[in-house]
């Protein structure tokens, strides 16, 4: 098949991640085209890959009313331009790498007769209740499978045969010497995550700061970037600022994004991710691969990442108390991170292997 990816990433994103992924892994046997934004950092990136990629003036939904007065009329722009390619290109499969993105559901209403994937990536319970209803209604009406990442996502779905959940794969590869555990003195966390409001930065903060009363020897390392946005601009500053007012800045450190994920982790003795909602979680994903044990919240995708008590621990959303007790719980357990990284790498290699995704793929596009 010739199949079209349709992302609205303007940086790395784990849902870009896990896009790019999917081609890698399936580009022996289907031919891949990107569609991003002209806003987007990630030509570069895809066409050193290989891969074609076109740029459409994309414009997400926000509350401003000149967007909400733009957004209209360069979907429908935006829809005839994507026909013009799907014709060029002969595509066979849209996907849209996630469903608040209505260009698949314009373009199957202008014409094309192809199929179309629509995936969905967030928790819908974290949308807006009109605009996740919309999105969900087009999605099931245009699409040939509405694709929830996780059974988390999918439960939030309604019971419908064209909604069907599909893993995202581990193709992930080790090009570092495999993780070494070693008993410092020190304790090393790391919180790999891009700055933006509700992926738990501000509860880790408060988690350490609770921790490393017990434990001096504990060492926090933020590491992502704000995608040039300056809502996430400001949101870094005031983890910042609040990093500085409780006397922390020499045990807290803030470093810019890496693309070499496998180093960070591989890196850090535990990684936090302390997420309020998670459809599903490439770093926790990640993090299990590369063999560092886990620290996350119940808010979604980790839950069925980590397998709590054997892999890692898992606590409630916004639960300070509970996060520092299990920072500190494996802070002072070296055995137990080595036991809980060894099994990680072993469950998410197992549950999420790639021949699985494959064949559940294939089956999807027979269907």
């Amino acid at each position: 098949m010739n199949i079209l990816i349709i992302d609205n990433s303007v940086d790395i994103t784990g849902a870009f991640k896990c896009a790019v992924n999917e081609a890698d892994l399936l580009s022996d046997e289907h031919n891949f085209v990107f569609v991003i934004g002209y806003k987007s950092k990630l030509r570069k990136h895809l066409e050193d890959k290989g891969y074609k990629v076109y740029q459409l003036h994309l414009v997400e939904i926000k509350k401003s009313i000149p967007i909400l007065l733009i957004y209209p009329i360069m979907l429908l722009k935006n829809a005839f331009s994507l026909l013009h390619i799907l014709k060029a290109e002969k595509i066979d499969l849209v996907q849209v790498n996630d469903f608040y993105n209505l260009l698949g559901a314009f373009a199957k209403k202008f014409g094309y007769k192809g199929k179309l994937f629509t995936y969905v990536r967030f928790l819908p319970s974290v949308m807006p209740g009109i605009l996740r209803k919309l999105w969900i209604k087009q999605g099931l009406k245009h699409s040939d499978k509405l694709v929830a990442v996780s059974d988390a996502v999918l439960k939030q779905l309604p019971k419908h045969k064209k909604a069907v959940r599909l893993y995202d794969p581990t193709k992930l590869t080790e090009n570092l010497p495999a993780k070494e555990y070693i008993n410092n003195e020190g304790v090393n966390l790391l919180y790999l995550s891009n700055y933006i409001q509700g992926k738990g930065q501000d509860a880790a903060i408060q988690a350490f700061a609770k921790a490393y009363k017990n434990n001096s020897s504990l060492r926090l390392t933020f590491v992502g970037g704000d995608m040039g946005l300056e809502k996430n601009v400001a949101f870094k500053q005031t983890l910042i600022d609040t990093t500085h007012s409780l006397g922390l800045s020499d045990v807290i450190a803030f470093r810019p994004f890496n693309p070499n994920v496998e180093e960070e982790i591989k890196r850090a003795d535990i990684v936090l991710n302390f997420s309020e909602a998670e459809s599903f979680s490439m770093t926790c994903l990640e993090a299990a691969y590369y063999g560092t044990p886990l620290i996350a919240t119940q808010c979604g995708g980790p839950e069925e990442i980590i397998d709590n008590g054997k892999t890692g621990i898992t606590i409630p959303v916004k639960d300070i108390d509970k996060m520092a007790s299990a920072i500190l719980s494996l802070a002072d357990n070296f055995e137990l991170r080595k036991q809980y990284a060894t099994a990680g790498k072993l469950y998410v290699t197992e549950k999420f292997s790639i021949e699985k995704y494959k064949n559940e793929f294939r089956q999807l596009i027979d269907e």
